[in-house]
């Protein structure tokens, strides 16, 4: 290997250890999925502000605070379903990126 390109500092290499490598990949995995699903819940809860105030034909449609819990919790869990599930690509993204940053392999 060509000095310089290896993935694990000199210094460090002789402490090398996948365990421990592997349950940083974990923990790392699992805060950019977590990061992704605030960032939809966030995309969601935004987007919902957009929709009008009033139906089709001028009226104002009923609006409570029951409401708009109820939908933000279920903003929650549809983020947090589609985040584990693949997301919008953003959690593999910021894992790859940061998992070569991290040194790892």
């Amino acid at each position: 290997m060509i000095e310089g390109m290896s993935p694990i500092p000199p210094s460090q290499a002789g402490n090398y250890d996948p365990t421990k490598q592997q349950e940083r990949d974990v923990r790392l995995k699992k805060a950019v999925t977590q990061y992704e699903e605030v960032f939809l819940k966030e995309l969601f809860s935004e987007m919902r502000k957009t929709l009008p105030k009033t139906d089709i034909f001028g009226k104002s449609k009923h609006h409570s605070k029951e409401k708009d819990m109820f939908e933000g919790m279920l903003d929650g869990q549809r983020a947090k379903a589609w985040a584990e599930s693949g997301g919008i690509g953003i959690a593999s993204m910021m894992y790859e990126q940061l998992k070569h940053q991290n040194g790892a392999k």
